[in-house]
C-alpha cells in the first residue's frame, strides 16, 4: 500500500503539472485541462490521506518556482492549491458535500484574498491595480492562444475588441466571479471525486437530484436584483457581484431538477452526457435552467404528480 501510494503521488505530481501548464505545453487544447488540476490531489487525499495531497500541492508549488513566474504559482495555490486540499479535508469529516465544497471555496477564496494583500503591500499598489493587471494578464494570454492557432489579423482585432469588453466585465465583477469560478472547480473535482470513489472512500450528503438550496437565499437573489439597479456605482458593484454568485446556485439547482428528471429515464449514459452538455453551452438553455432553479421554490418541478386518469 505504501509503494503504491508513493508511486500515485509521484504520477499526481507529473500530472498536476500538465494539467496547470497545459496551455504553454501543448498549445490551446490544453485549456480544458486546467480543469482537471486540482484532481491528483484531492484524489489521494481522499484515498491515501492528506499527507499525499499534502506532498503533491508542496512539490508542485516548488517545481512552480523553477519553471514559471510567482503569479503562476500564486495562481495554482489560489485557484487549485488549497482547494484541492481543504475539500477532501472536509469530505473526510464526512460533511454533507455541498458544505464540503462551500467551506473549500471559502478557504480558497480567504487565503487568495491574504496573498493578495501581502502582493499589495509588497508592491506599494493598490488593490484595484493588482486586479486590472491580473486581468491583462489573463488577457495576454488569452490572445497569445489565438495567435497560436492561426487565426487572421481581421479575425485577431474582431477578438481583441470581445476579450477586452470581457475584460472590463471581470474588473467590474471580479470578486463575485473569483469567487464563483473557484465554486465551479470545486463542484467540478467533486463530480470527479464522486466517479473515481469505487470502495475507497465515501462521500456523504444529499443525492443531487434532491438537492435544494435554502429556501430564504431566494430573497438575497431578489435583494442583490434590486441593488444593482441603483444608480450609486458602489452600491450597484455589490449587487452585481451577489447576481455573479447566486446565478449559478441556482443554475445547480436547475441541473439538479434535470438529474431528477434524467434518472427516471432509461436513457444511455452517453445521451445523459449529452444532454448537461448541451444545457451548460447551447443559449439560451443555461439561462432557462436557472429560471427553473429559482421558480422551484415555488413549483417544486420534482414533487410527484398524479397521473390523470
Amino acid at each position: 500500500m505504501k509503494t503504491q501510494s508513493t508511486l500515485l503521488t509521484a504520477v499526481g505530481i507529473g500530472v498536476t503539472l500538465l494539467c496547470l501548464l497545459g496551455v504553454s505545453w501543448i498549445g490551446s487544447p490544453g485549456a480544458f485541462l486546467n480543469l482537471l488540476t486540482p484532481l491528483a490531489a484531492a484524489y489521494l487525499s481522499m484515498r491515501f490521506g492528506l499527507k499525499s495531497g499534502i506532498v503533491v500541492v508542496v512539490v508542485t508549488s516548488a517545481l512552480l518556482l523553477q519553471l514559471v513566474t510567482t503569479y503562476t504559482l500564486f495562481a495554482y495555490l489560489g485557484i487549485f492549491g488549497v482547494g484541492s486540499l481543504l475539500l477532501p479535508f472536509f469530505l473526510r469529516q464526512q460533511l454533507p458535500w455541498d458544505r464540503a465544497v462551500l467551506y473549500a471555496t471559502v478557504g480558497s477564496a480567504v487565503v487568495t484574498a491574504g496573498m493578495m494583500l501581502l502582493a499589495v503591500a509588497a508592491g506599494g499598489i493598490n488593490l484595484q491595480t493588482l486586479i486590472d493587471q491580473m486581468v491583462k494578464a489573463e488577457v495576454d494570454q488569452a490572445m497569445q492562444i489565438y495567435r497560436d492557432t492561426g487565426f487572421s489579423e481581421s479575425q485577431l482585432q474582431t477578438m481583441q475588441q470581445v476579450v477586452e469588453g470581457l475584460a472590463e466585465f471581470i474588473s467590474q465583477s471580479f470578486y463575485g466571479l473569483y469567487f464563483a469560478s473557484l465554486l465551479a472547480i470545486q463542484m467540478f473535482c467533486l463530480l470527479l471525486l464522486y466517479r473515481l470513489k469505487g470502495s475507497w472512500y465515501q462521500i456523504s450528503g444529499t443525492p443531487f437530484a434532491e438537492w435544494r438550496l435554502p429556501p430564504g437565499l431566494i430573497w438575497v437573489l431578489i435583494a442583490a436584483g434590486f441593488i444593482w439597479l441603483l444608480p450609486v456605482e458602489i452600491v450597484s458593484l455589490v449587487g452585481r457581484n451577489l447576481l455573479v454568485v447566486l446565478l449559478p446556485l441556482y443554475f445547480l439547482q436547475g441541473m439538479a431538477v434535470v438529474n431528477s428528471f434524467l434518472q427516471k429515464k432509461t436513457y444511455p449514459p452517453l445521451v445523459k452526457g449529452l444532454i448537461y452538455l448541451l444545457l451548460l453551452i447551447l443559449n439560451p438553455l443555461p439561462i432557462i435552467i436557472t429560471c427553473a432553479g429559482v421558480f422551484d421554490l415555488w413549483i417544486d418541478f420534482r414533487r410527484p404528480r398524479q397521473k390523470k386518469i
